[in-house]
């Protein structure tokens, strides 16, 4: 009964049509230009869907128009094209594009067939893509340049390159020092006479500068720039080869030999590109190579091309890592020699230590007639620590009088850091004024001129060269070499100590400073490294701070002590 009544009134019910159904129009551009805003109802929607007629199974089922409101003064009607389509159990539109005399229905077709054809199943005609999705993935992907192109660089170019690039560090700002820059030539080019023309002297700041000049045996004229050199000595020119002599007195011919190693730009494997270097192609590469120091040495300077190659941009703009380092090449290790002088130290606390120390100081007075300079530059280590390789750079002018300061220049030093500024001890004033008034002795009066910058002279070049301003100037007119006279000094403090076992290097100086700064100050490894100038604290308790035996027998026995079980077993 109560359904009758309710179908009773749902009949009498007049339903209104809030929407009117919008007519489809044809896919024309004909038809498209005719469709203007005013002719249909907006409501309050901005805008409003226009469908095509299309066939159900065509690629361009779900078209629409999209017309839009606009403002009151706009007479222009805008249209864009969207296609309505399902995909995951929803209903959704993507944007194909704005309808202009550019882009019409033609361009509007071409794109739904190229869209269907990548983002639905053919066989069922089910949307597998969104297409919105793809829209923001294009987006997203940014046009880069090809990664993988290199500039096809070979070795013996980057070496030549790197060379006139003033050898820059791998991963520090600067230059390399004099010694440094030898030493990385020799294996880059060197073994070779190209080798004779360059030498390197270090400026004030500690960096490296070459000097090209000519050798009268070989009749070659100095070369002007880096390029000359290796043009007057391309790759194979001028490699070291054996040498053969005859003896008139004993009547037989001797040869000295070559090198066995070798320069990569005088090998095959110069000429091969930067980019296709191999740890196993090294392997083979430094099999004949003559020790385990010179091959890690190599791998060193092929690291150095390399980065350097990739400073410039030769291995393309996302290179990979450097695939050559000392863990990647496999290299034989060697048994090494053990260093005499590494644990090495005389305590000046330690009475028979303070005894050698004063027969050192006698033996460098002795022998300070002989050797001028040199006997100087030891006792100057150990007033100073400072290393030997320093000081042999060091000049008057870094002395101030009116402070009784001496500075010790970052340009010189090891870390090349910063300008260290030392107080000047009553001793160490005292070895400044003997240095200094070497220049009365007879023989060494060009000492004393004012142009000569340098603390430690030598006497190695010519009288005459001295008198020249140039030659005074330069690195040749300071020490550089103590080979002759610590041989010398060790054989004399053996001879007073009565000891031919004493050990003696001027490395040991150092380390003896540093020692005795420990025992006087307590431990205070922050106290001596500002005397001793260095940078990781840890590092002097590693490889400075060593202990005499007899200080460490006293610790051991100190320990063994409390092993009271331990008898002497009776014979039976």
């Amino acid at each position: 009964m109560g359904k009758e009544i309710l179908e009773h009134r749902l009949d009498q019910v007049e339903i209104k049509q809030t929407r009117t159904p919008t007519q489809p129009i044809r896919f024309k551009d004909e038809v498209i230009n005719k469709v203007r805003k005013e002719n249909y109802v907006f409501g309050k929607m901005p805008n409003k869907f226009i469908p095509f007629i299309v066939s159900k199974d065509s690629h361009q089922k779900g078209l629409k128009l999209r017309i839009y409101k606009g403002s009151p003064g706009q007479k222009d009607t805008k249209k864009v094209f969207y296609l309505q389509f399902w995909f995951g159990n929803k209903s959704d539109i993507h944007k194909i594009g704005t309808y202009s005399q550019r882009f019409g229905v033609r361009e509007c077709d071409e794109y739904l067939i190229g869209l269907v054809k990548t983002h639905t199943d053919m066989k069922t005609g089910y949307w597998i893509k969104d297409p919105n999705e793809t829209a923001k993935n294009e987006k997203r992907l940014v046009d880069k340049p090809d990664t993988t192109l290199t500039a096809g660089k070979s070795l013996n170019d980057v070496i030549e390159d790197y060379c006139k690039g003033g050898f820059e560090k791998d991963n520090k700002i600067g230059k390399r020092t004099s010694k440094s820059c030898q030493i990385w030539l020799r294996y880059m080019a060197g073994y070779n006479n190209r080798q004779l023309l360059v030498e390197f002297e270090d400026n004030d700041n500690g960096e490296a500068v070459p000097t090209f000049k000519s050798n009268k045996h070989l009749r070659i004229n100095a070369p002007r720039d880096w390029q000359d050199l290796f043009r007057k000595y391309p790759p194979g020119r001028g490699v070291k080869k054996d040498r053969h002599y005859y003896n008139r007195r004993k009547k037989q011919t001797y040869t000295i030999t070559a090198s066995k190693n070798k320069a990569i730009y005088d090998t095959d494997l110069g000429k091969s590109l930067i980019e296709d270097l191999k740890p196993g192609d090294l392997e083979h590469w430094l099999g004949d190579v003559s020790s385990e120091t010179i091959k890690e040495n190599y791998l060193k300077v092929f690291i150095s091309l390399w980065i350097w190659a990739r400073k410039k941009g030769w291995l393309g703009t996302n290179p990979s890592a450097c695939p050559i380092s000392l863990k990647t090449v496999y290299i034989k290790k060697e048994l090494k020699k053990s260093d005499p002088y590494k644990d090495v130290a005389y305590n000046a606390d330690n009475p028979e230590d303070f005894k050698i120390l004063n027969i050192f100081w006698e033996s460098c007075e002795e022998l300070s007639e002989e050797f001028p300079w040199a006997a100087e530059l030891h006792q100057f280590l150990l007033l100073t620590s400072i290393r030997k390789a320093e000081a042999m750079k060091y000049k008057k002018e870094y002395i101030n009088w009116e402070k009784m300061t001496y500075v010790v220049p970052k340009g010189i030093s090891k870390n090349r850091k910063l300008n260290k500024v030392q107080p000047i001890t009553p001793e160490l004033e005292i070895l400044f004024r003997n240095i200094l008034s070497l220049g009365e002795r007879s023989g060494l009066e060009y000492y004393k001129m004012k142009d000569h910058p340098w603390l430690f002279g030598t006497t190695k070049s010519s009288a005459a060269k001295y008198f020249s301003k140039e030659h005074k100037q330069s690195h040749k007119s300071h020490l550089r070499t103590d080979e002759t006279y610590t041989p010398r000094l060790r054989g004399l403090m053996r001879y007073k100590a009565e000891n031919p076992n004493l050990i003696y290097a001027p490395k040991v100086l150092r380390k003896s400073y540093i020692t005795l700064s420990q025992e006087v100050h307590g431990g205070r490894a922050d106290i001596t490294a500002e005397t001793s100038r260095h940078v990781d604290l840890g590092q002097i308790d590693r490889s400075y701070n060593k202990p005499n035996i007899e200080t460490r027998r006293a610790w051991a026995s100190k320990v063994s002590k409390v092993f009271t079980f331990v008898k002497k077993r009776k014979a039976s």
